[in-house]
Parts: C-alpha cells; sequence; structure tokens
C-alpha cells in the first residue's frame, strides 16, 4: 500500500484488542474503551479502515484484516455471511460446511427470515434467502449457525437453484446421514406441488441408490393432489410420471448425471 498505514497510540491500542477475532463490532469497542464516546469510536474505525487494517462491512462492523490491504482478505466467509445478514448458513453453503459437496462455492447463502438481499465481497457473493417462517431447523456446527442436514436438504428441496440444482442435491444426498423424521416434518405445512417434485427426486434415486426408506417415499405419495411440473418455471415439454401427477422437465439424465456419469 501506497498510503499511511502508521497507526497512533490510541489505534494501535485498539487494533491489538480486535486483532484475535475475524469480526469487530462498534458495540463492543466501545464497551472495552468506556473512556470513548461514540463519535470518537466511529473515527478510530473509519481511519483504521482507510489504513487498511479494518475492512467496513455494514454500519458498525468491520472484518480484521491481519496485515493492512486495500482488498478484504476473507479467511471465514461463512463469519462475514452471518455478520452480514441475520439467519443462518444454508442451501449449497451448508452443503459444503457439511463435507457433502466437493467444491469450494463463491456464493454463500444465509437463510434469513424476512429480506433477500445480496453483497459482493472479494472474490465472494453474499445472498441472504428469505423464507419467512420457514426460516427454522438451526444448529450450531463449525463455530457457525447453520441449518441441520435435514433443514439442509428441505430447503434445497423447496428452492433447488439455491442448491446447486437436482443433481447437486442428490449427489450429496448420497453421502449424508440423514435424519427423515426431520425431514419429513419439514413438508407437513408444504404445498402438494413440492412433495410431489421431492418425492419423485427421491423415487428415481432411491431406485438407484437404494438409500430412500420406503416409508418415506409413501409419506411423499399420500402427499399426491394435483398436476405439477418438476421445474415450475421451466420448459411445458417432457415426460409426464402418471404416478407422481408430474410433469419431468428436467429428465432423469439431468438429475442423475453425476450417479450416470461419474
Amino acid at each position: 500500500m501506497g498510503k499511511n498505514i502508521y497507526l497512533s497510540n490510541r489505534e494501535q491500542v485498539i487494533f491489538n484488542m480486535v486483532s484475535s477475532v475475524d469480526i469487530a463490532y462498534t458495540d463492543e469497542i466501545r464497551d472495552l474503551f468506556p473512556d470513548l464516546n461514540p463519535h470518537q469510536i466511529n473515527k478510530i474505525c473509519h481511519s483504521l479502515s482507510s489504513k487498511g487494517y479494518l475492512h467496513r462491512l455494514k454500519k458498525g462492523v468491520y472484518l480484521i484484516q491481519k496485515k493492512p490491504s486495500d482488498q478484504p482478505v476473507i479467511e471465514n466467509p461463512y463469519k462475514i455471511a452471518l455478520a452480514l445478514f441475520k439467519g443462518y448458513i444454508g442451501f449449497s453453503s451448508a452443503l459444503r460446511i457439511y463435507d457433502l459437496l466437493d467444491y469450494e462455492p463463491f456464493t454463500i447463502f444465509v437463510v434469513a427470515k424476512n429480506r433477500s438481499m445480496e453483497k459482493r465481497l472479494g472474490e465472494y457473493t453474499f445472498k441472504s434467502v428469505a423464507m419467512g417462517k420457514r426460516a427454522t431447523g438451526i444448529t450450531y456446527y463449525k463455530d457457525i449457525y447453520i441449518s441441520t442436514v435435514a433443514k439442509t436438504f428441505f430447503d434445497c428441496f423447496y428452492k433447488p437453484q439455491y442448491g446447486g440444482g437436482y443433481s447437486t442435491i442428490t449427489e450429496a444426498l448420497y453421502d449424508a446421514d440423514m435424519d427423515w423424521n426431520e425431514f419429513t416434518g419439514y413438508f407437513e405445512l408444504a404445498s402438494s406441488s413440492l412433495c410431489q417434485r421431492t418425492g419423485y427426486v427421491l423415487e428415481l434415486f432411491g431406485d438407484e441408490t437404494d438409500k430412500i426408506p420406503e416409508e418415506v417415499l409413501q409419506y411423499f405419495r399420500k402427499r399426491i393432489k394435483n398436476n405439477t411440473k418438476l421445474l415450475p418455471s421451466g420448459w411445458r415439454t417432457g415426460k409426464y410420471m402418471k404416478p407422481w401427477m408430474l410433469l419431468d422437465n428436467l429428465g432423469k439424465e439431468n438429475i442423475l448425471s453425476w450417479w450416470h456419469h461419474g
């Protein structure tokens, strides 16, 4: 960096106090330094940010830089996501944390209650997905709040575009340690269309892998009600699967591409 990165005595004291954590909050700094008023704290944080020691994530929240840098140095994108948005890590991000995804996604998903938002930081995109009353099923794992394994898969079937699509979801399911009672419990208030789509995909997956309990498939069969499409906004052409009253407008080869070409 070609600018002044030297710290004043007060800046040095404050930075030393927060440098052991990943993220600093001005409210917490204020508690540590009660002799400083909010304006002074904000001014010091702004100075530390301009010198590259902090990177502002949002009002009152800063990413700690171990070495001064113009660009944010992201070591734990999941903690940053939860500092940006109120909620829990979900969808493909949760699959990755549970080691059910073999690549590192550069979009980090947070399941939120009310607002869907997006923020770009460094090479990452942080996205909150509003799920309303479905923003439940949380556990604490690897020092972060995350959906349980069963809730992760419910969320992925509910919004498969955020789970990497059906091929990614079924591949992750192959190695998952699933609580099927918990999983089906999340569908109690779900639409018949969601149950039909989920049941159909699980049946295809189970026919190939023998990993889906019959009682789980029976649960979804009892929820069949009206004609629906596998991809609601997808093509109107495909193969109609009468037992599920569902138009498969994606195809088995695409749903289980990892199985057939792995």
